[in-house]
């Protein structure tokens, strides 16, 4: 898995799901539950797609500074939605993307999930003091991937 930017997607972002859709949210729950046993001194959320805004539905470990990213303020999360492409950046402080919400975070792993060709959900976890590692990432993309076969039709 190449790590950075990926190349934009033109088709539309997904549209009609909703915040109260709770098999999106029961999915995200437990996955984000059992990343937070695998990795304790993470920050793990995951964002939901709603409208021009990605939406914390489940978060563990750190506090949340951040409920809600719109569209236009960008950010890794975005760029992850937007390109439909997992971005595992080693070093937040050399991404002009990355919005700052902990001065601590040193590296995120952020990983669309998609509904066909539609980007749905975004799996983000953040690393305070450290780069994340090849294991880690693994886990993260592997959590992302059973989200995605576990989501409603």
């Amino acid at each position: 898995m190449s790590r950075g930017q990926g190349l934009s997607d033109p088709r539309p972002l997904a549209r009609g799901r909703t915040e109260g859709d709770e098999s999106f949210t029961e999915v995200c729950v437990q996955t984000v539950e059992h990343l937070a046993a695998e990795l304790p001194a993470a920050h793990i959320y995951c964002h939901l797609l709603v409208g021009n805004a990605l939406r914390v539905i489940a978060s563990k470990g750190g506090r949340r500074l951040i409920y809600e990213v719109r569209r236009d303020q960008g950010g890794i999360c975005w760029r992850a939605a937007e390109t439909r492409v997992p971005q595992l950046v080693e070093d937040v402080r050399r991404d002009p993307d990355y919005m700052t919400s902990d001065e601590r975070v040193r590296s995120e792993v952020a990983v669309p999930i998609l509904g066909g060709h539609d980007t749905l959900l975004v799996l983000d976890v953040e690393f305070p003091d450290r780069p994340f590692t090849a294991e880690e990432a693994d886990l993260i993309l592997a959590a992302a991937a059973r989200i995605e076969s576990e989501l409603p039709g």
